[in-house]
């Protein structure tokens, strides 16, 4: 974990991250969590509805992209990997 927080700190979200780094440290895994900043969430995380998550990928195409690896997580049990594959694609839209 050190390296990720020096990664972290590199690219200056170290102040935003302190609060949590410091919990972990302590034991509070509960705490640390839950200090997590929504903003560090958004930018590591593409999540929201199929079209929120269509919107933002295409924002990194239109922004120069051109390979691109997402690790897709269904949170809900009904749906499956393949449909949403699907619901992302472009032609969804």
């Amino acid at each position: 974990m050190p390296v990720y927080a020096e990664f972290h700190k590199w690219l200056g979200r170290g102040e935003m991250l302190q609060p949590m780094w410091d919990l972990w440290k302590a034991g509070d895994r509960k705490g640390a969590l839950a200090a997590i900043p929504n903003e560090v969430v958004d930018q590591l995380f593409v999540h929201g509805s199929a079209e929120k998550c269509r919107e933002t990928i295409k924002k990194y195409f239109d922004n120069g992209v051109t390979t691109s690896s997402l690790a897709i997580v269904a949170f809900d049990p009904e749906v499956n990997f393949w449909q949403c594959v699907e619901t992302l694609s472009p032609s969804a839209s």
